[in-house]
């Protein structure tokens, strides 16, 4: 495949949620967690990393909600091996930052583009919106620093407008 088609494949995942404003509304409080997490932190702690853990941790419950009913009809391993991982990383960034032990790794986590970019671009395969595709994963993994460099930006500029 050409990186075009993995790019359009990214932004059909992108807008996909937005079909309908039903299935949107799960992802809504994920995109207000990016824009405002952008905005307005300046300097990252590990605090964050434990509020961005908080973000992992309820979208991965909330995926395994969705699984477990739709799971009985068909069982697909790719989005538990998914919700599994949200889940892991959740609480190691929960139980990462409470320690406030490795800076290093807490400034990963302690982004927001880093957790709302997956949350974001996974969803519609966990929610069952598009099937499940290798095609969309290599999609979502070439364009994830691009993306997280486009956002950090966008979040500078917008809080030179703003501030």
């Amino acid at each position: 495949m050409s990186m075009a088609e993995y790019l359009a494949r990214l932004i059909h995942l992108l807008v996909v949620p937005f079909d309908n404003l039903g299935r949107a509304w799960p992802i809504l409080p994920v995109y207000t967690t990016l824009f405002l997490g952008e905005l307005y932190k300046s300097k990252i702690s590990f605090h964050h990393a434990v509020g961005n853990g908080f973000v992992m941790l309820w979208a991965g419950v909330s995926w395994a909600m969705h699984l477990s009913q739709v799971s009985f009809l068909h069982f697909k391993t790719m989005p538990w091996i998914v919700t599994a991982c949200c889940i892991g990383l959740g609480v190691f960034a929960i139980v990462l930052g409470l320690r406030k032990r490795d800076k290093a790794l807490c400034e990963v986590l302690g982004h927001t583009r880093f957790s709302c970019y997956f949350l974001i671009t996974f969803y519609p395969m966990q929610a069952s919106l598009i099937p499940w595709l290798w095609p969309n994963v290599a999609a979502i993994l070439l364009f994830a620093l691009p993306c997280w460099f486009l956002i950090y930006l966008l979040g500078r500029l917008a809080s030179r407008w703003i501030g």
